[in-house]
């Protein structure tokens, strides 16, 4: 049976798109989907909703750096209480949306009127199951761990949203990076940071901290794919084959010399980000290299470039006393020997960043997990 065939027809353009990310990048996200001529219904600290033209949201899809996952409205209604909600779900026709080869998989973000998510999602799950055991005489297939479609189940107060997922794991999730050490940062974080740092495709890009290699490997993905960073989950992605059944994506040989260096003074952590890289296929792209950051020097490389790092800040090294002190040679390293650089951390303890004695040229509060941290860029002058 061909899948394409038996899938629900949507109408694209028409659709309520929703794009949710880590809090404090919806700013970073307003100004892309606007960059691709997307028309912003609304935000919030969690992401946005908007709609727009197939072919500004086929690029916007592939291309996006912020994203933590996309979803589409699918229905959305008043509800009493998750009986209510069963009551009002069987009504729907899911025979049409979930025909018998498609498996399917409900997440619950419920509060309110469902304040218990668990029971809300089974209750939704049971009117699915009930009403295609009804209409066909079937039962549903589910997949915990890749099924062809995500349903999304959202309350606000007595609103329920329906949602599907255009991906069944999130975007950030690439799949390189089957080893990580402690702390790493989110995929999405690293290319938020990259956007923050100013950092210009063709010019030089270093991370002197690199650990397992995020930051450099997503750098070079940039380069790679020409900015459609998640072509391959979404190639994989069995809704986004069925929203657009004829894409086509042609990677021309980029013109730029990559210049990305990521080095670390743990020997593990530079055989571990050349693994993730390899799995990347961007290997090719980067030099690593086991050496001290308080070593380095701009003579080594040119008289201007870009530092992008996410240094240690109380997971990877648990002495605070030890990390004041590196956090001041890092600084007095930057203002002896890299003139002319721009200096753009991740940290999740703000305490810390007066330690490297430099003056902030910008920042931007963000979250880290838990955790309330920043984004800071100096300029070593």
């Amino acid at each position: 049976m061909n899948i394409k065939k038996t899938f629900f027809q949507f109408d694209l353009e028409n659709l309520e798109f929703h794009a949710s990310c880590s809090e404090g990048l919806s700013s970073f996200l307003i100004e892309e989907a606007q960059d691709f001529s997307l028309k912003v219904l609304s935000s919030n600290r969690g992401g946005i909703f908007f709609q727009g033209k197939k072919e500004n949201l086929l690029r916007f899809f592939l291309s996006t750096r912020f994203s933590s996952r996309i979803s589409f409205t699918l229905y959305r209604m008043k509800v009493e209480s998750a009986d209510d909600l069963y009551k009002k779900a069987i009504l729907l026709p899911w025979e049409k949306i979930l025909p018998p080869e498609i498996s399917m998989k409900i997440e619950s973000f419920t509060k309110d009127n469902l304040s218990h998510s668990k029971y809300a999602l089974y209750r939704l799950k049971d009117a699915i199951k009930d009403k295609i055991r009804k209409q066909q005489k079937r039962e549903i297939l589910i997949d915990t761990e890749n099924p062809n479609l995500l349903f999304l189940l959202r309350s606000f107060q007595d609103e329920v949203v329906i949602q599907i997922s255009l991906t069944s794991k999130s975007l950030h999730k690439r799949g390189y990076r089957i080893q990580s050490l402690e702390a790493p940062i989110r995929e999405s974080l690293a290319q938020a940071l990259l956007y923050f740092s100013d950092w210009n495709l063709d010019t030089l890009l270093i991370d002197p901290m690199c650990g397992s290699g995020t930051i450099a490997i997503e750098a070079a993905l940039l380069l790679r794919t020409q900015g459609n960073v998640n072509y391959e989950l979404l190639k994989q992605s069995f809704v986004f084959r069925n929203l657009f059944p004829n894409y086509k994506i042609d990677f021309k040989n980029s013109l730029i010399t990559p210049k990305i260096y990521g080095f670390d003074i743990d020997p593990k952590a530079i055989e571990l980000a050349k693994l993730n890289a390899e799995r990347a296929g961007v290997l090719n792209l980067i030099h690593f290299e086991q050496k001290d950051f308080l070593s380095l020097s701009a003579n080594q490389f040119s008289s201007q470039g870009t530092i992008v790092t996410n240094p240690p800040y109380g997971v990877r090294i648990s002495n605070k006393e030890e990390i004041k002190s590196l956090y001041t040679k890092i600084g007095e390293n930057l203002k002896k020997n890299f003139t002319g650089y721009s200096f753009n951390v991740i940290c999740g303890d703000k305490s810390l960043l007066g330690y490297f004695r430099l003056k902030a040229e910008k920042e931007k509060s963000i979250s880290i997990a838990r955790l309330k941290g920043k984004f800071v860029q100096y300029k070593i002058l």
